[in-house]
């Protein structure tokens, strides 16, 4: 029993626990032994049963669906201390993955009820267990969610390069290098050339979600007022063909800033294409820089339809695409916006409707000013 006491001492849900604390729960524990290659849990299945190792490695895999195709990602790997199957603690009870074993395991397994029950009548044992559960979940989301998304990197990295090469094609053709082509011809393959332009456009965010970090980006020194004239210049046209007015008020001797130009460039054109979709014929779109006092801040505001407020907590989340499903999209402009803001170390909100008006959107993102600061950082 003492050398069960040490494991859970050291063990990441009930670490911290003392030592009577630790004696209660003694009698629901006992020790299993598992062959390599055996599947403890399964993903999905009631949890009845919690598990630390005390020697020995299980991969902890979750099924990612991709179309029809499903296959089995390892997202963790758990060694001595690390505990499975804490879903038996919170509702609804359900297995969150399956538990291969990579080599031969022991662990100490206790009956979820009973654990249950005892950090109940407990509310000391049940606090510190259940605060380390708590960073046992963080942690595991964490892993799944960096583990699917290079999944979907390495995936559609393979998509992205026939759908480049079938883009030029259509290009090459519809420009007559191929031969004589009738209207109906071109209009076909303008359609397909569309279809494809979109999902290239679509492949790219995709990686993009997974693939946006500090490390990543091309840093260098650069003026923020250049990038937003220049997203303001490649949205004119989109903005005049919608007979909308699209402004942009830039400070003068706005300082430069470390940055990586392209990505930010990405990052003010998307919330201009954003406010211009939204905004109908006549409306307006501006575009607002400043000097602070720690960092610059570039405001864009629209009269548009504005965002409902039960959206705006959810509108910068993977995939999220507001209650109008009609709307074309896979919801991760604003996703991967806000996590190249944050890669520079600044922020970005929304507010709906503008402050001072009861309709449009004012999206508002700050870069830190501090060169020698966020150089150090990035």
């Amino acid at each position: 029993m003492d050398f069960i006491e040490g494991i859970l001492r050291m063990s990441d849900l009930f670490g911290g626990l003392s030592d009577g604390e630790l004696k209660k729960l003694l009698p629901l524990c006992r020790e299993e032994v598992y062959k390599a290659g055996t599947i403890i849990f399964s993903e999905g299945a009631p949890c009845h049963t919690m598990y630390i190792v005390e020697s020995g490695k299980v991969a902890l895999e979750r099924n990612l669906h991709v179309g029809q195709a499903e296959e089995s990602t390892t997202i963790d790997v758990i060694t001595r201390g690390g505990s499975l199957c804490c879903s038996g603690l919170i509702d609804p009870y359900v297995l969150t993955a399956t538990g291969r074993v990579l080599e031969a395991t022991e662990v100490i397994a206790a009956d979820n009820l009973q654990l249950k029950s005892l950090l109940e009548e407990n509310s000391e044992i049940g606090r510190k267990t259940m605060n380390n559960l708590a960073k046992i979940v963080a942690s595991r989301f964490q892993h799944t969610r960096e583990t699917l998304g290079h999944v979907l990197s390495v995936v559609f990295h393979d998509f992205k390069a026939p759908l480049a090469a079938l883009e030029c094609q259509n290009r090459v053709i519809l420009g007559g290098y191929a031969g004589e082509l009738n209207e109906e011809q071109k209009s076909m393959l303008r359609s397909s050339s569309k279809r494809v332009s979109d999902l290239l456009s679509l492949v790219t965010n995709i990686m993009d979600v997974s693939r946006v970090d500090v490390k990543d980006l091309a840093i260098s020194k650069i003026s923020l007022a250049q990038v937003i004239m220049d997203s303001v210049e490649a949205m004119q046209p989109l903005a005049e063909e919608k007979g909308l007015q699209l402004k942009a008020e830039v400070a003068e001797e706005l300082p430069p800033v470390y940055g990586a130009q392209e990505r930010l460039k990405q990052v003010v054109i998307n919330l201009l294409s954003n406010a211009i979709k939204f905004t109908p014929t006549g409306g307006m779109v501006a575009v607002k820089a400043e000097d602070g006092t720690d960092d610059i801040q570039v405001e864009i505001m629209d009269t548009g339809v504005g965002i409902p407020a039960e959206e705006l907590p959810k509108i910068f989340d993977d995939y999220y695409r507001g209650l109008d499903l009609t709307e074309k999209g896979a919801g991760l402009g604003l996703s991967i916006a806000k996590r190249i803001i944050e890669a520079h170390q600044g922020k970005v909100w929304v507010a709906s409707p503008c402050p001072g008006s009861n309709k449009g959107s004012q999206f508002i993102f700050t870069l830190p000013k501090d060169l020698k600061v966020v150089k150090k950082e990035l």
